[in-house]
């Protein structure tokens, strides 16, 4: 118990805004983001599926480069994470447990682009800019005095088959309804 407890406090403790080490280090940016959406996966829960991966997909450009790479040795669920890279849109095929959206000029195009594409009930939706989650993505990066935090549109998630932890809500600011 007292070790499951060490292990859920580190967890939450990186969920905490971390500082941008470097403010023009876009390498040090997505590493601290790609850390959030592989601790995202600790305080999300889904649906059951029968996937034998657990899929992160990326949509547009990856700002990540071989930092998100990482999350490939880990386990999510129980599951081996793979990470899947999309330019030119979803394959309605793909089941995505987190779909990052990145497509700076259009996030929000791209949001209702995923939406009409396939049925993303069970998808952790991601993204960039506090108008990702005003547009309905359910977590969005925000950057608020050097440091990364996160949005999350409550009224986003209660459409979803997704529960978040009431942890992940503490560090985050709320958007889109209440808790």
């Amino acid at each position: 118990m007292i070790q499951f407890g060490c292990r859920a406090l580190l967890c939450l403790m990186f969920l905490l805004p971390a500082p941008l080490l470097f403010a023009d280090d876009v390498n040090v940016e997505y590493k601290i983001k790609a850390g959030y959406i592989y601790n995202f996966t600790k305080f999300v829960t889904w649906p059951e599926d029968d996937t034998k991966t657990f899929n992160v997909c990326i949509w547009g450009d990856d700002p990540f480069g071989d930092s998100i790479n990482l999350m490939e040795n880990k386990t999510a669920l129980g599951r081996p994470i793979k990470i899947f890279r999309f330019n030119n849109g979803l394959q309605r095929d793909q089941h995505c447990h987190i779909l990052y959206i990145n497509d700076p000029a259009n996030n929000t195009v791209a949001l209702k682009d995923a939406l009409v594409i396939r049925d993303l009930d069970n998808t952790l939706t991601v993204g960039e800019s506090e108008e990702f989650t005003k547009q309905g993505g359910m977590i969005g990066f925000v950057n608020r005095q050097d440091k990364i935090k996160i949005q999350i549109n409550v009224d986003a998630l209660k459409q979803s088959r997704l529960t978040v932890s009431a942890k992940l809500l503490e560090v985050a600011e709320i958007v889109g309804g209440t808790p």
